[in-house]
């Protein structure tokens, strides 16, 4: 199983490290590898570069984005895809810092929907040393 780290980003530093998304991602390894010892410093640190979540609004946007679905269900903070026609079971954790998905997929149904949710969030696979911005779509009308 994959397991993803979803941090919102502050705006001013989203925007300076998306063209350098490994420095940023260098700080949010150093906090995860973090000893207990020094917690005070992680948490400074975090809240120099990131911003806690509302999880209500998450979570609520999450679960409107896909009630009607039968693959789809929700405990609390914890929302569940199992998919058996994509071969998908992936399941989110809303926390008051991050959001953590856990998955058998590479790219869970789950980023979709947080691509959508805000243009800061920097996912992170701390297990793999694989990090990247979810980017909204953009499409043309013509």
């Amino acid at each position: 199983m994959k397991e993803y780290f979803v941090f919102k980003i502050k705006g001013e530093l989203a925007k300076l490290y998306r063209n350098n998304p490994r420095e940023l991602f260098l700080i949010l390894n150093r906090i995860y590898y973090m000893k207990a010892i020094d917690i005070n410093y992680g948490h400074n640190l975090y809240n120099q570069i990131a911003c806690f979540l509302d999880k209500k609004s998450i979570n609520d946007y999450i679960e409107n984005n896909l009630k009607a679905r039968l693959i789809y269900s929700r405990d609390d903070n914890e929302h569940i895809i199992n998919n058996l026609y994509l071969d998908e079971v992936s399941i989110l954790t809303v926390k008051n810092t991050h959001v953590r998905i856990e998955s058998n997929k590479d790219k869970p149904s789950f980023l979709n929907i947080l691509k959508r949710y805000d243009d800061n969030f920097f996912v992170c696979d701390f297990k793999e040393q694989d990090y990247f911005f979810l980017k909204k779509r953009v499409s043309l009308v013509l």
